[in-house]
This record gives structure tokens, C-alpha cells and sequence, in this order.
């Protein structure tokens, strides 16, 4: 999250709204520094009721086809109908990494590799709902291998689309997640596109799960 009070609204007692923080809970080591990952805040208006937990396919282990490296601006998922523009985000001074606020907007981690490359996990992650608006990655889970990804960016300065495919769809309780295998940078190259999902837990606020999508180029 920011630290600008006017990107980041902040709940009082009379503000008539409670924030629910969906949070990937895990710190990974990545170039002797921790990182804390925080994806899908959601404040305000009714909680995401998400599709049951799925489990399919496989974490991708081989690679995909070679494929252009992309400075990633846009992803569309035809399954879904989903469409949004992708924004570069980064980690703050607390570890934690940003996201778009806005929820028809998809975060790239540019700390880690870009969509294309022959190795490491390219993370892709969104808001699954903020102020009664389900987010643009809100139904990943219900993705099957073999269905189509589409990134486009710039490559060698000219907007490229590179295509990718489902392998596998994992739902992860937050205490149990396995982040050194999603945020793997030494893995073959691959997406990870991640979100929250499960029960909701109002005592608390939170999300109860993870949704990770995984593709390799096609």
C-alpha cells in the first residue's frame, strides 16, 4: 500500500466503512531482501462471494514455447471477457508489494521477470473486489488448463502480443501458502497471476485464501 493519504484512504471511527485486507501471506527471500506480499485490498461495500475452491491442472515445471520479452501494458483473458491495462508496481519501504487501486487494473511486479522470459515467474496480481466492484481477476479461479492468456507490451519498442496458456489453478489457505514456489524467480518462465478468493471471514475482514493461475507462452 502507499503511504500517500490521498491513494490510500484510511477507516476512522465515524467513516462509516471498515476495511477488508486481502493479504497473500508470505515473505519471500529474493536478493538478500524480505518481501512482503499484500494483494487485494478491498474497503468498503459487500464482500466477493468466490467460486469454490479448485485445485487443477499442475504448476508448470517445463517451459512453454519461446516467446517475445514484454514490458507488459495489458492483459486480456477471452474465457472471462476480461480486459484491463497493466501497471508496473514495486515494493515499499515497509516490504509490502503495491497494487493498483483500482480494480479493472492489473499489477506487474517489476521486480521479477517480465511475461516472456525463458526463466522466472512473471506476477500478475489484482484487487478481487474494492467498494462493491469485482476486480478484473476475481474469477481466475475458474480457469482450466489449456485455456488462453494474452499479454501485450512493448518488445524492442513495439507493441507485442505474446499468447499464454493455462496449465494449472491452485487455491492456497493463507497459512499454508507455498510462496517460494509461486514467487520462484529460478523457475522455468512462466505467469503466476494471483488474487483472493475463499470464504470470507467477517470477524476479521480478510479473505481466507489465495488464487494463483498459472501459464507458460504457447
Amino acid at each position: 500500500m502507499s503511504d500517500e493519504p490521498s491513494m490510500r484512504p484510511r477507516a476512522s471511527a465515524n467513516s462509516g466503512w471498515v476495511p477488508f485486507l486481502c493479504v497473500v501471506a508470505a515473505i519471500i527471500a529474493l536478493a538478500g531482501s524480505a518481501l512482503t506480499w499484500v494483494i487485494s485490498p478491498n474497503w468498503g461495500g459487500q464482500h466477493l462471494t468466490t467460486a469454490k475452491a479448485r485445485n487443477i491442472g499442475q504448476v508448470p515445471t517445463a517451459p512453454g514455447a519461446l516467446a517475445a520479452l514484454v514490458s507488459p501494458n495489458m492483459i486480456e483473458i477471452p474465457k472471462l471477457a476480461a480486459k484491463a491495462p497493466i501497471v508496473g508496481v514495486s515494493t515499499l519501504a515497509s516490504g509490502a508489494l503495491d497494487v493498483p487501486l483500482n480494480p479493472r487494473t492489473v499489477g506487474w511486479w517489476n521486480g521479477g521477470a517480465k511475461p516472456g522470459a525463458r526463466k522466472g515467474t512473471a506476477i500478475l496480481d489484482g484487487h478481487v473486489n474494492y467498494k462493491g466492484v469485482d476486480g478484473v481477476l476475481s474469477r481466475i479461479g475458474t480457469l482450466n488448463p489449456g485455456d488462453t492468456v494474452y499479454v501485450r507490451g512493448l518488445h524492442n519498442g513495439k507493441q507485442t502480443r505474446v499468447r499464454f496458456t493455462i496449465t494449472g489453478v491452485r487455491t492456497y489457505h493463507k497459512t499454508a501458502l507455498p510462496y517460494k514456489q509461486i514467487f520462484d524467480q529460478k523457475s522455468v518462465g512462466r505467469l503466476a497471476i494471483v488474487t483472493c478468493g475463499g470464504p470470507f471471514d467477517a470477524q476479521t475482514g480478510n479473505y481466507l485464501d489465495n488464487i494463483v493461475a498459472f501459464a507458460v507462452p504457447a
